[in-house]
């Protein structure tokens, strides 16, 4: 029944990762003292950084997006198209490195002398103690790279060893996205997200970036502080409610920075990049191959822009421009959520059992209803602590449910039991996203640790000016039912003690081998639009797409797709740019 308690599948005290690039595929491992723990989630992440410019939560409530750009920064078009499919040079092969033995840094590379202690250190890798087939180490690298001397963060690395050591072509370093994403634990499932093929020539490398995970993680949030930002009112009506609102982000992202302190203000995503390189002459690669997925793609196309000539295989899946501005990033985002939001309603409509009943025309409607009375009554739940629940849980669990078209039964049993006034379903799912144990307890390693230190490193402050209140207006006005999922605009790191990053407006990665872009058509958190900015604004960016529903795109059912990147990949095939799967 509809107002039954949940049963454990549907709220998980051990939640499930919320990463794009895991599959639905994955088995259930067992947990501690017998049974199963849940799955990792299929293809769910961050909307923060993902609908919002870089997380994957912040087309929500929680992080909102920064207020539109007045003057959007133009974005050279002219670029070199490939006709056909080419070849690139293949990486010469190195050889694995055993088990137990230190990796010396190749003593040709090239870096500033100032960083020779971290780009000289040696790769000590022993077998992992979960799983002995797979390799774990440790490396170092300055919190501050403007002063090498000073504090270091030490970052985790796992590596699946190629299967086929003679037919190895070198290392592929992965990013499952966030930011906050394990790579570590993304490497862990590498037999699961990365085809045989792949794993037969490439040492599947993850690493936890810095102040994420198992890498010197910075911690700046408490249970409290996150559920304050899910529980708030994301669509105040009143002056006084959208202050409570901004005061309340505020509050949060101050103590962030305080909380942090310097680790935390050098955990931008440049930094990272700049970790890549090192870990990349580490691992004995005379180039970078890469694969990264949602704000990995992110990662990748920054490290491309600070070291083109290092470029080898990139991949980005599922993409965000670095160049994308405010006002870009709402129309993607608009984009993005309706063709996911249709498509799901499509499928529900031709179900005798739809939430939504079978007017297709009416659907929209009875979701923006709904959100309206959980504003008003909120719904009731079966969790201490949260027994009610408002806007900003529900509109989060209906969004992460278009992640992948797996989750769409989900969604339209949370909508029917949310209909009764209950909202045990979608909680459940929101909860296991952002890993809330049914105590409260956030999991140390959720990725909301990394969205505000990372966010407001990455993004530069917005001002709030009558033009871009007047856009915002007119975007919620045309799209009632994305303004009621997407809440109030406002920057988010208006309290943070940094400028953030600036966008360079201009061509990325000059000079950089081929690197292929790819992306789903109706992808809510990355959506089609920002990944075509990408291709585009990368000096030899390919773009290839996908005629799929859902965020991650490789191993995500599309076979064209998984052939190209896989023949890419091993032997630096160049599909042509464009190319639609």
């Amino acid at each position: 029944m509809l107002n039954d308690p949940p049963a454990p599948e549907d709220l998980p005290d051990a939640p499930k990762r919320p990463y794009a690039a895991v599959p639905p595929s994955v088995p259930r491992e067992p947990a501690a003292g017998g049974g199963s723990s849940a799955q990792p989630s299929p293809r769910a992440i961050v909307a923060v950084a993902v609908v919002a410019v870089l997380l994957a939560v912040a087309a929500l409530a929680v992080w909102r997006l920064g207020p539109l750009s007045d003057t959007p920064v133009a974005i050279p078009t002219t670029r070199t198209t490939s006709p056909g499919p080419t070849t690139s040079p293949t990486p010469s092969p190195s050889a694995s490195s055993p088990s137990t033995s230190p990796t010396p840094a190749p003593g040709a590379a090239s870096y500033p002398k100032e960083l020779a202690a971290f780009y000289t250190q040696s790769l000590s890798w022993t077998a992992c103690a979960d799983d002995p087939t797979q390799q774990c180490s440790n490396m170092e690298v300055p919190v501050d790279y403007t002063k090498p001397t000073g504090d270091r963060f030490t970052l985790a690395l796992r590596k699946a060893p190629a299967l086929d050591p003679g037919q190895r072509v070198g290392s592929l370093v992965i990013n499952p996205g966030g930011p906050g994403g394990s790579g570590v634990e993304y490497a862990t499932y590498a037999q699961y997200v990365f085809s045989k093929q792949l794993r037969s020539v490439y040492d599947i490398v993850g690493f936890d970036p810095r102040g994420i995970g198992a890498s010197d993680a910075v911690t700046c949030l408490t249970d409290t502080q996150m559920d304050t930002l899910f529980g708030d009112d994301p669509t105040p009506d009143t002056a006084a409610e959208r202050r409570t609102l901004i005061d309340d982000a505020d509050r949060i992202t101050k103590s962030c920075a305080a909380t942090g302190g310097e680790r935390a203000r050098h955990m931008g995503t440049t930094e990272v990049a700049r970790d890549m390189d090192v870990m990349r002459v580490l691992l004995g690669d005379p180039k970078l191959n890469y694969f990264g997925v949602s704000y990995g793609t992110f990662l990748g196309a920054l490290y491309a822009d600070l070291f083109p000539k290092n470029v080898g295989r990139f991949v980005l899946d599922s993409a965000i421009s670095p160049n994308q501005t405010d006002a870009q990033e709402m129309t993607y985002d608009i984009q993005g959520f309706e063709s996911s939001i249709d498509a799901f309603i499509s499928w529900c409509v031709a179900r005798p059992d739809c939430a939504l009943g079978s007017d297709e025309a009416a659907a929209r409607g009875k979701i923006v209803t709904l959100l309206d009375t959980v504003e008003a009554k909120e719904l009731k739940t079966s969790i201490p602590g949260l027994e009610k629940v408002g806007e900003g849980w529900t509109s989060f669990a209906i969004f992460m449910c278009l992640y992948s078209e797996t989750s769409w039964p989900t969604l339209n049993k949370g909508l029917a039991q949310a209909f009764t006034g209950r909202g045990d379903v979608l909680l459940a799912k929101a909860m296991s996203v952002v890993e809330r144990s049914t105590s409260g307890r956030y999991a140390d390693t959720t990725y909301l640790q990394a969205m505000i230190p990372v966010r407001c490193e990455d993004w530069p402050r917005s001002p709030e000016t009558p033009a871009v209140k007047a856009a915002q207006a007119k975007a919620q006005a045309d799209h009632p039912l994305w303004a009621r999922m997407t809440g109030e605009l406002y920057d988010n790191c208006e309290a943070w003690p940094d400028a953030g990053r600036p966008l360079k407006g201009s061509t990325l990665a000059v000079g950089a081998a081929p690197i292929l872009v790819i992306g789903n058509l109706r992808d809510p958190a990355t959506p089609i639009g920002g990944t075509k900015q990408l291709a585009k604004d990368l000096d030899s960016g390919v773009l290839v797409t996908s005629d799929h529903d859902g965020h991650g795109t490789y191993l995500a059912g599309n076979s064209c797709v998984d052939a190209i990147v896989d023949r890419y990949l091993m032997k630096g095939a160049v599909p042509q740019d464009g190319k639609a799967c």
